[in-house]
């Protein structure tokens, strides 16, 4: 009965937490996406790239619940026309709830939209709640594992024993119930028994995974959205300024095209990221000389450093050094690095690169005769949409996501990326990776 209980209160605290994240989600995505449409962007476009960003499936309805635009691109759900949740209109607001559809659970959230100040339909994300659907069921088999040992030790032990587990599970429902109110991050003291203790601690580590995802994963939505509405904003400023006439076509066009070209990067990171995020990716491991890599490397980032009057200095490995890895992403990894350290480089400088063998390593020095970076911004480097200096990346179309890449690429790898800053030496980045261990026929 404990086991059911805590089941469902726990249940009713994820889907109030997952409505509660829909609901800010899709509001974020109908404010952006009625941001596009007034900009003269594609709304099919649209609605699949603020679907990545969001989590989800976004779908552009019409005010009796018929299908607009697919964010998926499913041509025979348009012109379907769905059921709006009961008692919902444009004007009751956002709303969202969760059901279990046939393959899974399902989050869905509604709200109205307005393009230029009218109503005009509603935008529907919909998420798959599978991974939480999981862990549900994880948590499910381990606490009735533990109350069929509470059970044995309940009849061996008689009333006291059962008096002393009360008391633990109280405050753990009362934690569960504080979770169903929104408060995400709670912990229990365990007490009583081995085995509530122990479900404690899996409680207070459950917890704190889930509200550090919670912290995360509303980060990167608020993040991406910020980053989103930059190139999205000039575009829509180009866009009347062709209108009134205010600029030459050819200038608007030009502007049109460098804004998208942002636009493009921008949600290539971001698919990226998301790839990355992913448990289970799976990387085409293969042998690779790293001397093969940095060629390919320089060969990308060259005509940049030629633009911006920047040269390289190369220092060739005194032994050959193979590296075993996915060669397309170690491949973008090297080129974010090498880029970053071009866009800030000095012109006239020079860029210095490195292969060093280092026991079972290898290392891939890049350093710039850059300004270099404060001890505090070190730490910070490698995060996602950090940038030491924002309004000078804007300006080069950078959105701090490039070195958090290439630390993700590396970790996947059993790598990572180290920063250094010696005065009067700019920034010293390494790419520190396993070296691979070859047979007879790789050498």
């Amino acid at each position: 009965m404990l086991t059911g209980l805590a089941l469902r209160v726990f249940l009713s605290a994820s889907f109030s937490a997952e409505r509660a994240r829909a609901v800010h989600a899709v509001e974020g995505v109908a404010e952006a996406f009625a941001g596009s449409v007034e900009a003269g962007g594609s709304p099919s476009v649209s609605a699949r790239q603020l679907g990545l960003a969001a989590g989800g499936r976004v779908l552009w309805l019409g005010p009796s619940g018929t299908v607009w635009v697919d964010g998926f691109g499913n041509a025979g759900r348009v012109g379907t026309r769905l059921s709006l949740p009961p008692g919902w209109s444009a004007a009751s607001g956002p709303q969202a709830g969760v059901y279990a559809s046939g393959a899974g659970w399902v989050a869905y959230a509604i709200a109205p939209l307005e393009v230029d100040a009218q109503p005009d339909g509603a935008i529907l994300l919909v998420r798959d709640l599978t991974p939480l659907q999981r862990e549900v069921t994880a948590i499910q088999a381990r606490l009735w594992l533990l109350d069929s040992l509470l059970g044995a030790v309940g009849v061996v032990g008689g009333a006291g024993l059962a008096g002393s587990l009360a008391r633990p599970l109280e405050g753990l429902q009362a934690a569960i119930r504080r979770m169903g109110a929104g408060e995400l991050r709670q912990a229990v003291v365990p007490a009583g028994s081995a085995e509530t203790a122990a479900l404690a601690a899996a409680f207070n580590d459950m917890a704190a995974r889930v509200a550090a995802l919670d912290e995360q994963r509303r980060a990167f939505v608020a993040d991406a959205a910020h980053e989103l509405r930059t190139p999205l904003a000039g575009l829509q400023a180009l866009a009347e300024a062709g209108r009134d006439g205010a600029a030459p076509p050819r200038e608007v066009m030009g502007g049109v095209v460098r804004q998208s070209a942002r636009l493009g990067r921008l949600v290539d990171d971001l698919l990226a990221l998301a790839r990355l995020d992913d448990p289970e990716i799976r990387l085409q491991a293969v042998a690779l000389r790293t001397t093969d890599l940095l060629d390919e490397a320089l060969w990308v980032v060259s005509p940049l450093a030629d633009e911006r009057g920047v040269g390289w200095a190369r220092l060739e490995a005194s032994a050959v050094a193979w590296v075993r890895g996915d060669p397309d992403w170690l491949h973008r990894a090297l080129v974010n690095v090498l880029d970053n350290a071009v866009r800030h480089s000095p012109p006239g400088t020079t860029v210095h690169v490195a292969i060093q063998r280092v026991g079972g390593r290898v290392h891939v020095l890049v350093r710039d005769e850059g300004p270099g970076v404060a001890p505090e911004v070190l730490l910070r480097l490698g995060r996602r949409f950090y940038r030491p200096d924002a309004a000078r990346d804007r300006a080069h179309g950078g959105a701090g996501l490039g070195l958090a890449i290439a630390s993700d690429v590396l970790r996947r790898h059993g790598g990572r990326l180290t920063f250094a800053s010696p005065p009067g030496e700019g920034l010293r980045v390494t790419m520190d990776l396993p070296a691979a261990s070859l047979g007879a026929g790789e050498a």
